[in-house]
């Protein structure tokens, strides 16, 4: 039986993944018993206790740092240069994004990133949630991209909202998640919006449809302690030409860059979409780019799809530096992810057709310390130091 079978052809992970994310989707729907930080964080540590003493569970220190998710392992790399040594939980089928650090006669734990930050994980939960975050934004005067939130039984419904109330192009995405799973952009027809559902509903029960906003780039901003913001540009795959090599050459070129061999950058695989979206702009893989061309490759800016991330901080309007500041403050996460879209991040928001999609608790620390272009901003270190001020 093909293994193929047990794995997701949109995002490449396991079947049973799915379902679990599922599971997540329909349970986070339910009335939630708020819980305090100190009863969760007890809860988290007694089922942690129950795993370490039946020996399903060990820490360790001897972890490469390319076993972790890369957001942890720049951390976790900050904290070394630090002289902090960090302790990983392995269970039975390797490394459960769990970690610990001694600081004197105090244990912090935390999953992937440490969450600086005194409410409840219920509270965090709900902040992924990205319908309920849209909502937040939009009612303090945030600038949003218009759209809403449907349940999988609501295909023909949110069928008739995006092709009758937003008009095309429109976007569909999971309601929570991330790195853009099962995300599809700049949808113009009705039967690509209605695969596009589909393909959202894969991922978990409910999901939402939203307006695309034309001629913008997707920015990624970090914001660190309610001060410190990073920012980086998503970018699609791409290759530039020397005026010798065709677009294959160039994309075997790329590819043998080793930073593409790890799970940050990912290596660009050609194929029939490819293809046709190369042939729709009068080019194929034998075509020969002139010297510094850039010839884009596909739509949508994925990492998964071979995309790269820029470094443009010190290119950010004030105006967009106070916004993410502020949304950060809003929901009081001084550590902060957002997602923004932007024609030109120099611009004032003010001034340009723009939105935050989207805000998360656990931002991709990676994409700033080690950019594809541009110069590395040290985000993980601004944790490290926050984290070091507010637990020491």
């Amino acid at each position: 039986m093909s293994k193929k079978k047990y794995f997701c052809e949109d995002c490449g992970l396991s079947s049973f993944y799915h379902l679990s994310t599922w599971l997540d989707g329909l349970v986070g729907s339910l009335p939630q018993v708020p819980l305090s930080l100190k009863t969760e964080s007890f809860l988290g540590l007694f089922w942690e206790r129950v795993f370490l003493f039946s020996g399903l569970a060990s820490w360790r220190t001897d972890f490469n740092l390319s076993a972790i998710e890369p957001r942890s392992a720049c951390f976790v790399n900050e904290l070394k240069k630090r002289g902090i040594k960090t302790e990983a939980l392995w269970g039975p089928w390797g490394h459960t994004g769990h970690f610990k650090v001694e600081l004197g006669e105090k244990t912090v734990h935390f999953d992937s990133l440490p969450v600086v930050f005194s409410a409840s994980l219920s509270a965090l939960s709900a902040i992924d949630d990205k319908e309920k975050t849209k909502k937040w934004l939009k009612e303090n005067s945030f600038p949003v991209a218009e759209g809403r939130a449907f349940w999988f039984w609501q295909k023909r419904k949110a069928l008739d909202y995006g092709v009758k109330t937003l008009g095309f192009p429109v976007v569909v995405k999971p309601r929570s998640g991330s790195v853009s799973r099962h995300v599809t952009t700049g949808i113009l027809n009705k039967n690509d919006l209605e695969r596009a559902i589909k393909k959202a509903v894969k991922y978990e029960p409910s999901f939402i449809v939203e307006r695309h906003i034309d001629n913008a780039f997707v920015y990624r901003a970090t914001v660190i302690g309610f001060n410190d913001v990073f920012c980086a540009k998503q970018l699609p795959a791409s290759v530039m030409g020397d005026g010798q090599s065709t677009v294959r050459e160039l994309i075997s070129i790329k590819n043998s860059d080793p930073r593409r061999n790890n799970p940050l950058f990912h290596k660009i695989e050609t194929d029939e979409p490819m293809e046709k979206f190369l042939a729709e702009r009068g080019r194929d893989f034998e075509s020969v780019p002139a010297k510094d061309e850039i010839v884009f490759l596909r739509a949508d800016s994925f990492m998964r799809l071979g995309g790269d991330f820029v470094e443009v901080t010190k290119e950010v309007h004030p105006d967009n530096l106070n916004l993410f500041r502020s949304a950060a403050r809003l929901l009081n996460l001084p550590v902060t992810g957002i997602d923004f879209m932007i024609n030109d991040i120099s611009q004032s928001f003010k001034k340009s057709a723009s939105a935050i999609l989207e805000l998360n608790t656990l931002p991709c620390l990676e994409i700033h310390n080690c950019p594809s272009v541009g110069e590395p901003q040290n985000a993980a270190g601004a944790l490290a130091d926050l984290f070091l001020k507010h637990y020491q």
